[in-house]
């Protein structure tokens, strides 16, 4: 990784706002851990991180069962769904640079499946304008401290996360075919969510057993098939009450619940108000 050399700094920086906690702060910067033992032991972030190792090797566990060795031109989420423990080889060099911000931009990123549920850890090699782009934003964080800029920084991040991983997605898939077969299972789902067929039969003719496949779906998208229906089905309820004059009972039917109790116990457990009360308010 002698490409990488030339970043092998130790600078950071953290802005936070006003009034806000320091998980709502966002920051960057290069720092050398050669000689730790132990670095982040059982913790469980407030913010979203990103790392990027530019020399050295260690290990990275989670509270999700990840365990992953971890080499210069590998880089690794902190996510606060988990709790992580990361562990540098004290004789190897450890040097990286990160980002962070707040936890809500990976709310948003599993939200559009940007990031894997489980996947923390990833291998990308050599790749300088990880480092070169966040000694950018170091620079532009010293040579202005306010609110605006902080915000513009913070949008550049979230910026350089999606570009990483859309990286990983292009040279990370030699699933292909499995993911294709889990967005067809996805399509046929949503296309049917109103009818009462069990799911077993609406997925049936994919090429994998139905308790396969929603295992992969699951390990893929963060939920199982049946969640997913549900979902589905709730956002077509919001659209429904909110565009039409049909009774409660009539949009249960029509979305294949077997009652309107069942249906309202279900909108209610997920919107957090009864399908009356969201129409008035929406109206």
């Amino acid at each position: 990784m002698s490409v990488l050399k030339r970043w092998f700094l130790e600078d950071a920086i953290y802005r936070g706002s006003p009034g806000k906690s320091f998980g709502q702060s966002l920051s960057c910067g290069f720092l050398n851990k050669s000689g730790l033992t132990e670095d982040v032991t059982n913790e469980q972030y407030t913010r979203f991180a990103m790392i990027y190792l530019l020399n050295g090797r260690g290990w990275y566990s989670d509270s999700l069962g990840q365990e992953v060795e971890l080499r210069a031109g590998d880089l690794f989420f902190r996510c606060p769904d988990r709790r992580h423990t990361t562990r540098p080889d004290p004789q190897s060099g450890w040097r990286e640079t990160f980002v962070s911000l707040r936890s809500d931009w990976y709310g948003l990123f599993r939200a559009m499946e940007l990031i894997p549920a489980q996947q923390a850890c990833f291998t990308l090699g050599e790749v300088p304008h990880i480092p070169e782009f966040i000694l950018g934003l170091m620079k532009r964080l010293r040579s202005a401290d306010n609110p605006a800029d902080n915000i513009h920084v913070e949008f550049d991040i979230a910026g350089l996360m999606r570009w990483v991983l859309a990286r990983v997605q292009e040279t990370h898939h030699p699933d292909a075919p499995r993911l294709e077969l889990l967005k067809h299972a996805r399509e046929r789902i949503r296309e049917q969510a109103a009818t009462r067929e069990p799911l077993e039969l609406i997925l049936k003719g994919t090429g994998l057993s139905y308790s396969r496949l929603r295992s992969l779906f699951r390990q893929t998208y963060g939920t199982g098939p049946g969640e997913y229906r549900v979902q589905v089905r709730i956002e077509q309820a919001c659209a429904l009450l909110e565009t039409t004059g049909d009774r409660v009972q009539e949009i249960a039917d029509r979305l294949g619940y077997s009652d309107a109790f069942a249906f309202s116990k279900q909108f209610r457990q997920h919107v957090g108000v009864s399908p009356s009360a969201f129409r008035k308010h929406r109206r």
